[in-house]
């Protein structure tokens, strides 16, 4: 039966849709001592007058249902590790949140404080990041939506995170690329659990290991880019220092 008792640490992964935030609270999740929500429904009812003991028992039910589930997503099984029930001490609780509460999250300035203040640790807030270009055309494939409408979208999450980050103490935010997890898990995870202070776990790291894909998929082959909408993503990157990696376009080779 797991325990709260010693929690020290709640975390939101925000950021972009399709920026790998799912697997990347897989990965948490699968942490001995982490319990990471998908989507609950206290983040998409925005924590509105929900009390500490509420907030945590959804992420526990939550958590509890997508590993029996074995954690599904666009026709993926992220689960990694044992249930919540198998975990004895629980030192961080969070929360991969429903998309649009990343810019909630940016325009409510009270939330924040009001979450920490119910729930009585740090809110820690994590941004799950990918190539600009991958996102966008995964998005584009899946919503049908025109390019052009889902570069303004990506854009818009990418502000809200900057001014959240802009308002937090610098050990409470952390920028995490899809691509280092992908290319290095073991230098990721001991960056996410430094993070939330959580020891590294060398089997919970191979556990990860064991499910990652080598590379991340490059959709952004599936796109025809238009000059105008490879312009506005190029000066949309250049506003962001943790986009500077992905200036050189969507004809960059593999790293």
């Amino acid at each position: 039966m797991s325990s709260l008792d010693h929690l020290s640490r709640f975390a939101l992964i925000v950021g972009n849709a399709r920026s790998g935030s799912t697997l990347l609270g897989a990965v948490l999740d699968g942490h001995p001592e982490a319990v990471i929500a998908n989507e609950s429904a206290s983040s998409m009812a925005l924590w509105r007058d929900l009390s500490a003991a509420q907030i945590l028992s959804d992420v526990l039910d939550n958590a509890t249902r997508n590993a029996a589930a074995g954690r599904p997503s666009e026709g993926y099984r992220y689960q990694i590790g044992p249930p919540p029930a198998a975990k004895p001490t629980l030192r961080v609780a969070g929360d991969k949140v429903w998309n649009p509460a990343t810019l909630i999250l940016h325009g409510n300035h009270a939330l924040i404080p009001s979450l920490e203040s119910r729930l009585d640790v740090p809110l820690m807030i994590i941004h799950a990041i990918r190539d600009p270009f991958d996102v966008i055309a995964t998005m584009h494939a899946r919503s049908g939506a025109p390019v052009a409408d889902r570069i303004r979208w990506y854009f818009m999450h990418c502000e809200a995170a900057a001014a959240i980050r802009d308002r937090l103490p610098a050990d409470r935010f952390l920028d995490s690329h899809h691509e280092d997890l992908l290319a290095d898990p073991p230098a990721a995870i001991e960056r996410l659990c430094g993070f939330l202070q959580l020891p590294v776990d060398p089997a919970h790291v191979a556990a990860v290991q064991a499910r990652l894909f080598d590379r991340p998929r490059r959709t952004r082959s599936t796109v025809h880019w238009q000059e105008a909408d490879v312009t506005a993503i190029r000066a949309g990157i250049d506003r962001f220092a943790f986009l500077s990696r992905y200036a050189s376009g969507p004809g960059a080779a593999d790293d």
